[in-house]
């Protein structure tokens, strides 16, 4: 979002960027107008740390359920005093109240959705069940499932949320929080990675990537510059129950695999413990910057890190932690421009010969070299800023959705 953010500003249009707080320096570096919404994920997930159980990955599925009506108030009463006074509101990710109160001051709107999986689809199963591989009727069920457990859980604080603001009361939460109406959804990923199914009506417009001036860190330039392509290692947003253990796992491997690497601490703080000086700890960095430059790329299967790691046109090993970054991962495998691993069987042995692989394995690194070719051909900004404007024009509300088919 803060890539369309400033593609908006430079195609001349004023923005407004509300997301948690966590993001608000990244904002302020690109000088980008930035709100605080809704509550610090990073402050929560540190706080709930020892709860997520990585080989259960169930758990922070356990912990979200018993969060979200708490999210969902947060964001309410942080987002509605920002709408007033503009043309267009663009909500993405797990926005789960922005349809509504958009609909509240009856604004043009439209949601960005990062995967496919997002979406009610009978060819994917929701983002809640960490498989992929399933036949279309248990995905309808799974839809449906998740649908009547989170209709329990959150129609109420929604509900409770829009009389307050005179609108009627909704029966359908999924379907109002992820759309999939003809014309209101932009699936910003990219078509050679993960394609829209075909009982999707979405524009499918690619995968936004940040332009980011900034230079890496002197650091980080060194460790570049002192040998063979490194291979970078990060788990992002992800938390970590024993974030020392793990970083020695990750040296360990690396050292097996006779690779460098460039270990980013992400949230979960990771670089702890002697590593060897074949690992150099990096905090935040840009990814457009330096994946390009790499042997190989290892990370959680986030869409904004897979969809970076595929544009770079290198191969990539997902490790997926929990909700979409399993499919994220089958779509790596099934593109041919990668391989994935599962967190509860990330050892040294397993994770080395992966790593091996991303280096030495001569049709994975020409396939990932290739679409990330395509990738790069495409400018999916463009594409949405233009889709944007229109919709701004037309001055489309939200319909009010009670209740919406499956």
């Amino acid at each position: 979002m803060l890539a369309l953010a400033t593609a908006l500003r430079d195609a001349g249009h004023e923005v407004l960027l509300g997301a948690t707080p966590t993001f608000a320096s990244e904002a302020a570096a690109l000088g980008v107008p930035f709100a605080p919404v809704g509550v610090d994920f990073q402050r929560m997930l540190a706080e709930h740390r020892a709860q997520l159980d990585h080989d259960n990955p169930l758990a922070a599925i356990r912990l979200m359920n018993r969060v979200m009506p708490e999210v969902i108030r947060a964001e309410w009463h942080s987002l509605l005093p920002l709408l007033p006074g503009q043309q267009l509101v663009v909500a993405g990710g797990a926005a789960l109240s922005a349809r509504s109160a958009v609909e509240s001051v009856r604004l043009p709107f439209r949601y960005v959705a990062y995967t496919p999986q997002l979406l009610p689809s009978a060819w994917h199963p929701p983002f809640m069940i960490p498989l992929t591989r399933t036949p279309r009727w248990f995905n309808r069920l799974g839809w449906w499932g998740m649908g009547a457990v989170y209709d329990r859980l959150l129609l109420p604080v929604l509900n409770e949320l829009r009389r307050g603001q005179g609108l009627p009361a909704l029966t359908d939460v999924i379907r109002q929080a992820f759309p999939s109406e003809p014309g209101m959804v932009l699936l910003a990923a990219d078509p050679e990675l993960a394609p829209a199914p075909p009982d999707l009506s979405v524009h499918q417009v690619g995968a936004f990537h940040l332009a980011d001036p900034r230079p890496l860190p002197a650091e980080a330039e060194r460790f570049l510059a002192e040998g063979e392509p490194p291979v970078y290692i990060g788990f992002g947003s992800m938390p970590d129950a024993a974030p020392e253990r793990t970083s020695l796992l990750l040296a360990e491997a690396a050292r097996r695999a006779g690779c460098r690497a460039l270990l980013s601490s992400g949230w979960a703080g990771l670089g702890e413990g002697s590593l060897g000086s074949h690992v150099q700890v990096v905090g935040p960095l840009s990814h457009g910057a330096l994946f390009p430059r790499l042997a190989g790329i290892v990370h959680h299967g986030g869409a904004g890190t897979t969809a970076a790691s595929t544009r770079a046109g290198v191969p990539q090993l997902v490790v997926p932690h929990m909700l979409d970054q399993f499919m994220n991962a089958r779509y790596v495998h099934t593109a041919g421009i990668g391989l994935s691993l599962s967190r509860n069987r990330l050892g040294v042995e397993r994770l080395a010969s992966a790593l091996l692989r991303l280096r030495e394995d001569p049709a994975l690194r020409a396939r990932a070299a290739h679409v990330g070719e395509r990738v790069r051909a495409r400018n999916s900004l463009a594409a949405a800023v233009a889709l944007l404007e229109q919709a701004a024009r037309e001055g489309l509300t939200p319909r009010p959705s009670p209740s919406l088919p499956t």
